[in-house]
């Protein structure tokens, strides 16, 4: 659209209204102290090593009690077999993967809330009204004649 076109000065100088106060609140959060305690390292380091290894062992214990309980001699299965990577492997890396996201939801395990949702900030959206105009047209006089 040409510069000169009325509409395109509006939306131009909402978009700039809607850029500076993104500039503004960028720098109003980054003027901000730190309001959340941060974990310190080893606290950060033993969450992602101990959660998902008590995970893996714990798969791995259910796994060994399940084949101690072993068949009767009505089931012709086969004895379970305690397998590391079935076991504890999967385990493990499932509730790492859980530790990494939770990791970064949280903003690496602090106490604060982000403000934002995301990278962008949106602009805030308008209700438009419609208005609907119906001519509604109305002849009672031919219908009247032929009832009679």
């Amino acid at each position: 659209m040409p510069a000169d076109v009325p509409g395109n000065q509006d939306a131009t100088t909402a978009f700039a209204k809607h850029k500076s106060a993104a500039i503004r609140n960028d720098n109003d959060d980054s003027n901000q102290t730190n309001g959340g305690a941060k974990m310190s390292l080893l606290a950060r380091f033993l969450i992602f090593v101990l959660v998902p290894s008590l995970t893996g062992l714990a798969g791995l214990g259910t796994s060994y009690l399940q084949s101690m309980r072993g068949g009767t001699d009505d089931d012709e299965e086969e004895p379970h077999e305690v397998d590391f990577d079935r076991d504890f492997v999967t385990p493990f890396l499932l509730s790492l993967a859980f530790v990494i996201v939770l990791g970064f939801q949280t903003n690496g395990f602090s106490g604060e809330r982000k403000k934002k949702r995301g990278p962008f900030v949106w602009p805030k959206a308008r209700k438009v009204k419609k208005i609907r105009r119906e001519r509604v047209i109305v002849d009672d006089s031919d219908d009247t004649k032929k009832g009679q």
